[in-house]
């Protein structure tokens, strides 16, 4: 049976690599490599004897870059109009449109999508003009007008054209431009805007850039615009900025008896939802609670975070179960992936148990429980009595991929031309996004066809993409790859995979914005010291270029932290993603989780740094996942314990 499957996979390898010849890798690995020091002419020449698809990834990069003529541009969005980074590579490509061009050409660029840029606007409206729809250009100017970010050039322009029909969009204009923080392009409105409007527009301007004597700006505002939104925002954010907090709350909660009186309420939310966690943990339940509530938005990410802050305030701090439920459901409604489904399902558990209602608790821990991928759908498991669902093994399993019509995709094509020539970022792009289109059977196919490419990467990025889309897949999501811990006694194998899969995704190549590099997001210092700790010679280069070298360093690292708070996840994952010296300061001020007195879930959720708190579910749960993925069988879901080391 090991012969039989060993030879299945050489055959499917065999397969994968008739797609893309290994002349055709290496000459595609040269063109990457001149693409990205922006050589285009020798990029080019690198791949001329090759297929369409591999000459077309470095078309792609090079029009995405700005380097092409209008002829190049509307050439590969009628031939590949699939591919991903579409919106980039359109948009780079309205500023080649010549002012002569055929208005027909200029339309079947714009097909379906709409100008992005200035200049873009004027070469549409014009084709629209050309073909006698000038209402529809001048609908088009308006959007412009009152939306997009403009250049001088191309205002004067759309000024000197359809001036007469864009002075009643002249308020609304500079209004934008100052919600979006584009001073420059306001202040060239500023004589465009009825005088009084210029009060409101100079104090907003003076608030946001600190200026002097912001007072004196705001007293000379006509009364009928003091209750602007966008200038309490400005004097909101002004306020933050010189630390008078208590000023910030009470103009927020003055102006968040209304949508209207908010204005933007999304221009609100993220200071809301900061505040209202700030003012939660210094035990002003109350105050916090009408902060996340009174947010006035109806969908979108920061919409479910306030909706369930808001339900978490009302059930833990200030014990009114009712209203947590109504905010948890609302929450619900509002989510789609596994992580934030899991979540409802968990706290409507929680809020039916305080109001002792057993059969619907019930209920909602079941729901909870069918996304066991997630943190909180483990734990909903848990009180629900739910054992772990035999699709966490892996086994699952899909039609044979070699007959799927994606398989012809040049999408599909593009991705694996790109990991044989080296690049698994960018091939990792191109699989997920061509499983943005794709049917759960499908993904699955999909997700079968990339494992051979021994690219646990791609695989997680493919399972991600489809878990957003309500799909989950769980030997994608979590793919296996050899994280030695050999030596390190206190690092289960479960919990480096889990690490690993945080940290890096699986990228042995990444480098992350503050330096961490590699599999396990060793930063340089950390892996010189620890290096010589364990007397090895110590390679910055090998930190990417070696997984085995990087684990090495980073499990010994993973063990000092096990070593120093036992078996606790949460504290453990903590200390790794924010330091250990944050994991004692949070044992002081918010207790110690593994003490029986200390509710680890609301140790997690007081934690003032948002990626930490995530930091640690996401690694937590990750755990029982692969102990099943490990074994191939169902195993007992640990998390409580995990977390507590109780």
């Amino acid at each position: 049976m090991r012969g039989a499957n060993t030879f299945s996979m050489l055959g499917v390898l065999c397969g994968l690599c008739m797609l893309v010849p290994t002349g055709a890798a290496a000459d595609l690995s040269v063109g990457l490599k001149a693409a990205a020091a922006r050589d285009w002419p020798a990029a080019v020449a690198a791949v001329q004897r090759d297929d369409e698809i591999v000459q077309a990834i470095i078309e792609w990069q090079r029009l995405r870059a700005g380097d092409g003529d209008f002829a190049d541009y509307l050439s590969f969005i009628q031939t590949f109009p699939h591919w991903p980074g579409m919106p980039l590579l359109r948009m780079r490509g309205e500023d080649t449109i010549p002012s002569s061009s055929d208005p027909a050409l200029v339309l079947a660029y714009f097909a379906g999508e709409l100008p992005q840029t200035g200049y873009g606007i004027l070469r549409f409206a014009a084709a629209l003009e050309a073909v006698g729809q000038p209402q529809a250009a001048q609908t088009e100017a308006i959007r412009a007008w009152r939306s997009m970010d403009l250049d001088a050039v191309s205002e004067t322009t759309l000024l000197a054209i359809y001036g007469e029909v864009l002075a009643a969009h002249h308020v609304v204009r500079a209004d934008n431009l100052l919600w979006t923080g584009q001073i420059s392009q306001a202040e060239r409105m500023r004589p465009r805007v009825p005088p009084d409007y210029r009060a409101v527009m100079d104090a907003r301007i003076a608030l946001r850039t600190d200026a002097a004597g912001v007072d004196g700006f705001i007293a000379v505002v006509p009364d009928t615009y003091a209750g602007d939104p966008g200038l309490a925002f400005e004097r909101a954010e002004w306020r933050a900025r010189k630390g008078r907090t208590d000023d910030v709350l009470a103009l927020y909660l003055e102006r968040s008896a209304t949508a209207e009186q908010l204005g933007r309420p999304e221009a609100w939310a993220p200071r809301r939802r900061t505040m209202a966690r700030s003012l939660m943990r210094d035990g002003r339940g109350g105050e916090a609670y009408l902060l996340a509530a009174q947010h006035h938005l109806t969908e979108g990410n920061d919409f479910a975070d306030l909706e369930w802050l808001a339900g978490y305030i009302a059930l833990r701090k200030l014990d009114n179960p009712p209203a947590a439920l109504s905010h948890f459901r609302q929450f619900r409604a509002g989510v789609q992936g596994p992580i934030s489904l899991g979540r409802a399902g968990y706290w409507e558990g929680r809020a039916h148990e305080a109001m002792d209602q057993p059969a619907e608790a019930a209920a909602a821990y079941g729901f909870g429980a069918e996304f066991q991928v997630s943190f909180y759908g483990q734990l909903a498991a848990k009180r629900a009595g739910v054992s772990m669902d035999p699709l966490m093994t892996g086994g699952e399993v899909f039609p044979d991929y070699r007959n799927a019509a994606f398989t012809k995709s040049s999408v599909y094509l593009a991705g694996v031309a790109l990991d044989k020539a080296g690049d698994l970022t960018l091939s990792g792009r191109f699989f997920a996004h061509l499983a943005e289109s794709l049917s759960r059977s499908e993904i699955g196919q999909l997700a079968a066809a990339t494992e051979p490419l021994n690219a646990p990467y791609i695989q997680l990025q493919i399972a991600k993409r489809a878990a957003e889309q309500g799909h989950m897949l769980h030997r994608a999501y979590f793919p296996m790859m050899t994280v030695s811990t050999e030596g390190r006694a206190s690092v289960s194998p479960e919990l480096a995979l889990a690490i690993a899969r945080r940290e890096s995704e699986f990228h042995p190549a990444v480098v992350s914005p503050a330096g961490a590099r590699g599999l396990m997001q060793v930063m340089p210092g950390t892996a010189s010291d620890t290096a010589k700790v364990l007397g090895l010679p110590y390679s910055r280069d090998r930190l990417t270029e070696d997984p085995a070298y990087n684990a090495q360093l980073g499990t010994a690292y993973l063990q000092k932290l096990v070593d120093e708070f036992g078996p606790s996840i949460a504290l453990v994952s903590a200390g790794y993603n924010a330091g250990p010296g944050r994991s004692r300061r949070w044992i002081d001020e918010l207790g110690d989780p593994r003490q029986p007195e200390v509710d680890v879930v609301d140790w997690i959720e007081a934690i003032p740094f948002r990626e930490t708190q995530n930091y640690i579910m996401r690694v937590s749960e990750s755990l029982d996942p692969y102990r099943a993925r490990q074994s191939g069988k169902v195993v007992p879901l640990t998390l409580t314990e995990r977390l507590t080391a109780r």
